[in-house]
């Protein structure tokens, strides 16, 4: 019986041998499909995606935001928005250094519009100088100094070295809250920031206002100076009917002793329109003896 089952499995093992051949065919024609998938999802010269996931991520770099806030930085970058003309100006013909409006620019965090206007230079220490960023829309919280810091850094690379004392004035667009702070760069300044960010506008238009002015020869500048300094914004056009209709009211709250609007004054002359050299010198002139009266203690 032995050598039965013997025989039996002997001749059995040659079937099992002529099976295997059809097997390891299937296998290679399995891996030769493989391979020709691999090759053809590389056609076009880049792979497909394989999955959804895939797909989103490839969306998404395909057509990236136009902005967004950036994590990394400390400093939000706002970005240069389509060329359109200044919806700001300072109502100062007597100044002896003109405003310089810069384009308008979308700000990362809210989306929304921000003017910024300068008065002066930073590095000219004898003379005032005045940093003025106009936003629209609601302003995430955030506290006054971190509001100075970043637009100092973003604006020209200053740093803000000290601060003092803080404060509240009353101008034509509200309260705003003040904080005076030392700047460095190329020289170090002393200035007061302020900001009506935290603070319930008299319309629900009304503009986001922040920057800093400072005096000249390292003083801090009054109140005063402040106030008229905010008094002199108005609008440049470009603006829409309910804006116009909140600025008709900032402008009947302008501040008494401060220069009155040059619709109002109809023998002052502006700056930009044609006029004889000499009345513009005397002009000048003026300003200089104001900037001394007011940096001598």
């Amino acid at each position: 019986m032995h050598r039965i089952a013997v025989q039996d499995e002997v001749e059995k093992l040659p079937a099992r041998r002529v099976r295997r051949p059809p097997v390891r065919f299937a296998v290679l024609c399995l891996a030769v499909l493989v391979c020709f998938a691999a090759v053809g999802r590389f056609v076009g010269g880049e792979p497909t995606p394989r999955g959804p996931k895939a797909g989103i991520a490839g969306a998404v770099d395909a057509h990236p935001p136009a902005y967004g806030p950036s994590i990394a930085s400390n400093v939000r970058q706002a970005l240069p928005m389509a060329a359109s003309a200044p919806r700001y100006r300072l109502d100062d013909p007597d100044a002896l250094d003109e405003a310089k409006i810069e384009p308008a620019r979308i700000n990362p965090v809210t989306g929304q519009r921000e003017d910024s206007l300068s008065q002066g230079r930073f590095d000219a220490s004898e003379a005032p100088y005045l940093r003025l960023t106009i936003g629209e829309g609601p302003n995430p919280p955030a506290s006054l100094f971190v509001t100075i810091a970043r637009r100092a850094a973003e604006g020209q690379g200053l740093a803000v070295v000290r601060t003092g004392e803080r404060g509240l004035i009353v101008t034509k667009f509200g309260s705003f809250e003040t904080l005076e702070a030392t700047l460095s760069g190329p020289v170090t300044r002393v200035c007061t920031g302020f900001s009506n960010a935290g603070q319930n506008g008299l319309v629900p238009l009304a503009p986001r206002i922040d920057g800093w002015l400072c005096a000249p020869l390292s003083q801090p500048p009054e109140r005063r100076a402040i106030v008229c300094a905010l008094d002199k914004i108005v609008l440049n056009g470009q603006a829409s009917p309910d804006l116009e209709a909140a600025y008709r009211v900032f402008e009947a709250r302008r501040v008494d002793g401060c220069a009155p609007p040059v619709a109002a004054a109809p023998n002052r002359e502006a700056a930009g329109e044609t006029g004889s050299i000499s009345k513009r010198r005397i002009r000048h002139n003026e300003a200089k003896l104001r900037r001394t009266e007011q940096a001598r203690p």
